[in-house]
């Protein structure tokens, strides 16, 4: 399981470490317990398991009345969940329990792992059931719980991921995280039960060692939430040591940056596009990077769009979730790299990637799904499903099964196109999932073809995506995120600016665009005070928006003003920008918080670094800057240069995490 640290300033980052040490002494100490990666077999889709549970007359727990996709993957589990809110925290403090708070979403492979292994296991859930009072949450729809208890898993366990799994006082505060844990403990690891029961043990018999623990954790959480410092200016040649700290950790083979686990790095492919006019540096990592992540695995090389991350350093194995912010963040940076440098190869990823959205990842009326899963069903030979999932099943081949649908003109070029093995080409499988598998990725020594071969390619490709069409499909979360949306948005009008030669295309993109936007005013917003939801799914909209929420979607309302002039964007951008500024912004520092307030979250954070997702900081300043643009009103100006003043001391510390907030100043 890959890690998911925060980018930190190198003085925090050294605070961070030691008390990273000290919590994580104290805890192991207390515990004897590490997490640990490991498959496993895996739940069916939130439709066939509820269907299945009903048609057994089985008795579903309170989870059955969420909207929540993730959550309803566990509304029939024996353990007796809560959502997050009063209920739980009240009979935590009733009963007097510790809270067990576990932390995912609907297309995690490993959620799935352990919600099979252990959620599902009665043994385990009678264990929760008597001594804990659980809580689940969903990650996407709850971004602030999911950003308060990441910092508190990656303070004492040394990384995050998901499955999260956080142990509460009832105070909310964390004194024991996680991530995965197998159900009994295996290979020098402790398992869930055995860790329940020392859990359980010390809240009986040392309390005060556990609120020491958790008062500690949550103070140091609590000093580290807020970036902004006292006022400074932004050094001089502040780019110039961004560039810097980028080109440290890049991979002059593979690209991207650092090692595997191998992550998209909008911020930083942000601030690299904008220098690239100016800088061959920068503009020869964008293509290394952009062009080796279209030719691997982690680029879907039938039907478009990209895999949340690589496992490998050679973006050849992905994590195989396609996630919609993915998709957008992705399609922005390729249209970029085309505005630069005029090669339409780059063109044609973007335009391939839009349109595995606009295919697969919309809903009817117009708006966007949040993901596809990373597990699918396996099959037979008929492409029949077999009951039993695994990740990638989808989207992986064994070579017969491609020779078989070909013709052998066809065949012989895939195979050397895509250094197809009879055995299986996939180089990094630690957990052995992908055995005699192949994936379909560009071989680096691949021959160049002459145009015959390039047209048995295409009718090849053709041929295997409408085979692939057939089998299982993976699991598709049907709920709409608004930021998620504001970004796929942006990136159809981009695409519609980019093909303006095209007439038709151009009105194609835009129209989608046009369309996902009246439909998020319609049924996403409040109309009389601008208020956004984050959460729509079937009928039911919902959740308090988050800051990204209200910074992507005016984001995108401005592309379509600045595209079509037509005045009823720009107004709908100023009244949410207004609503923002009353929720999230801080006045009297500067800056915006990222949720919005909530007695039940430990702090509010505030921060110019990006994480898988840029800062929404950083597209908040982008839109203050566009809107004093289209306005010329001074105020808009004003919130923006109190941001950039309240986040200079945290970019001076560490530049190269806050690459996208440092783009938008470059290029003011």
């Amino acid at each position: 399981m890959p890690s998911l640290l925060s980018v930190r300033a190198p003085s925090v980052r050294c605070g961070y470490n030691v008390m990273q040490f000290v919590f994580r002494t104290i805890v192991f100490i207390m515990l004897g317990v590490v997490s640990l990666t490991h498959a496993g077999t895996l739940q069916n889709t939130v439709e066939s398991y509820l269907q299945k549970h009903q048609a057994a007359g089985d008795k579903a727990n309170r989870l059955i009345e969420q909207s929540s996709p993730y959550l309803l993957q566990h509304a029939y589990n024996p353990v007796n969940w809560f959502a997050w809110g009063e209920e739980a925290f009240e009979l935590a403090r009733k009963q007097d329990k510790p809270i067990f708070l576990s932390i995912g979403y609907s297309t995690c492979h490993w959620c799935h792992v352990m919600a099979h292994e252990s959620f599902e296991n009665k043994q385990i859930a009678d264990i929760l059931n008597r001594y804990f009072i659980s809580i689940k949450v969903d990650r996407e729809e709850r971004p602030d719980i999911d950003n308060v208890y990441m910092s508190a898993t990656q303070l004492i366990n040394g990384h995050g991921g998901w499955p999260m799994t956080v142990f509460l006082d009832h105070d909310l505060q964390p004194f024991h995280a996680g991530t995965y844990y197998p159900p009994d403990d295996r290979d020098g690891h402790t398992g869930l039960k055995q860790l329940l029961t020392r859990v359980n043990d010390l809240w009986q018999q040392d309390r005060s060692q556990i609120h020491k623990v958790a008062k500690s954790v949550t103070a140091t959480l609590m000093q580290q939430a807020d970036e902004t410092q006292e006022e400074v200016a932004l050094d001089k040649n502040i780019i110039a040591v961004a560039l810097n700290e980028i080109a440290a950790s890049f991979d002059d083979d593979y690209g991207g940056f650092g090692s595997a686990p191998k992550f998209p790095r909008p911020g930083i492919f942000q601030l690299l596009l904008e220098q690239a006019d100016k800088n061959k540096t920068a503009l020869a990592m964008m293509r290394t990077t952009l062009g080796a992540m279209s030719r691997g695995g982690i680029h879907d090389q039938l039907g478009g769009g990209f895999h949340r991350y690589s496992v490998d350093a050679e973006w050849q194995v992905p994590h195989f979730e396609k996630m919609l912010y993915s998709q957008a963040l992705m399609s922005m940076a390729y249209g970029k790299l085309y505005t630069i440098t005029q090669d339409k190869y780059w063109l044609d990823v973007m335009t391939t990637t839009l349109d595995f959205v606009l295919r697969e990842m919309r809903q009817r009326d117009g708006v966007f799904y949040s993901a596809l899963d990373a597990d699918s069903e396996t099959f037979d030979e008929n492409h029949n499903g077999t009951g039993e999932k695994k990740e990638g099943a989808y989207y992986l081949w064994s070579a017969q099964q491609i020779k078989q649908r070909l013709s052998p003109q066809e065949w012989e070029v895939v195979r050397q196109v895509y250094n197809i093995e009879s055995d299986g080409n996939i180089v990094s499988d630690p957990s052995g999932e992908f055995e005699h598998s192949n994936i379909l990725y560009i071989y680096e020594d691949a021959p160049t073809l002459n145009t015959q071969q390039r047209e048995l390619l295409q009718s090849a490709k053709s041929e295997l995506l409408a085979s692939r069409a057939t089998r299982p499909r993976p699991h598709l979360d049907d709920k709409v995120i608004t930021a998620w949306n504001g970004m796929v948005i942006k990136a159809l009008v981009d695409a519609a600016a980019l093909l303006k030669d095209d007439p038709g295309e151009a009105k194609r993109y835009l129209s989608a665009a046009i369309r996902a936007a009246e439909v998020i005013e319609d049924r996403l917003m409040d109309k009389q005070s601008g208020e956004l939801y984050r959460r729509l799914r079937g009928q039911v909209s919902g959740v308090t928006a988050s800051l990204d929420d209200y910074v992507w979607f005016t984001n995108a309302l401005l592309a379509l003003y600045e595209y079509e002039h037509d005045k009823r964007w720009l107004q709908l951008a100023i009244k949410i920008t207004q609503r923002q500024i009353a929720l999230f912004s801080d006045e009297r520092r500067g800056g915006f918080y990222e949720s919005a307030s909530d007695e039940s979250l430990l702090f509010r954070s505030r921060s110019a670094y990006d994480g898988a997702l840029p800062s929404p900081n950083a597209i908040a300043m982008d839109n203050l800057l566009r809107l004093s643009s289209a306005t010329q009103d001074k105020t808009w100006r004003k919130y923006y240069d109190r941001s950039v003043s309240a986040f200079s001391a945290s970019i001076n510390a560490s530049p190269a995490s806050a690459a996208w907030m440092l783009a938008i100043i470059a290029a003011e």
